[in-house]
């Protein structure tokens, strides 16, 4: 069994506001399960990894065949976001709320009723890709919260800390990158934002 004891101690985390629900266990999940949830994560982060994918410039012998390929993923994209639409009609998604993420695990401030304790298991049902009703679901456990990755004030509740367990290498690699780019995007909208307060009359 592996897990960080201080998940946001190294390597780079965002902030974002996402649909999270957690889901106590009263042991860890046994190792089968473990590794389905694993080979779903993957897919589901290989998914959303190509949401960045940026077209390469084509050779010219190829641009026809190039141009139907475009043609065949617009459709599919619309036929894709017709069957999530009408999933997420049906499905219960929860309010997205304030949360920080590394690629070793998640923290966010605990709604009503939600009361964990250092050691308890859960699966965190993080829905990632907006629109779609499918949510990474990640096995964790409940880790002292050393530092605070969630910026908040001080008065507000303490936030729950929570170290991902036996996430696959594959799975990792791309929550890893993931959290790169938003990390990197996080970066870059608060120098822009530095940049206009420094400009303001």
């Amino acid at each position: 069994m592996n897990f960080s004891p201080d998940p946001f101690s190294e390597g780079l985390s965002f902030e974002d506001h996402l649909p999270c629900e957690i889901e106590s266990r009263v042991e860890l999940p046994s190792l089968a399960e473990r590794v389905r949830l694993n080979d779903r994560n993957f897919s589901l982060l290989k998914t959303h990894a190509l949401e960045d994918y940026q077209r390469r410039d084509i050779d010219y012998e190829l641009e026809g065949i190039a141009s139907e390929i475009e043609r065949i993923d617009q459709k599919m994209n619309l036929i894709t976001e017709l069957l999530c639409d009408l999933l997420s009609a049906e499905a219960q998604i929860p309010t997205p709320r304030p949360l920080a993420i590394s690629m070793a695990g998640l923290q966010l401030r605990p709604a009503t009723g939600e009361v964990y304790h250092e050691g308890d298991w859960v699966i965190l049902n993080l829905f990632l890709m907006q629109g779609v009703p499918r949510p990474l679901k990640l096995v964790a456990t409940v880790v002292p919260t050393h530092d605070k990755a969630l910026a908040a004030p001080e008065s507000s509740t303490q936030p729950l800390t929570f170290s991902f367990v036996d996430l696959s290498d594959g799975a990792s690699s791309l929550l890893g990158r993931l959290v790169f780019r938003h990390h990197r995007r996080e970066v870059a909208l608060k120098r822009a934002q530095s940049g206009e307060a420094d400009v303001a009359p």
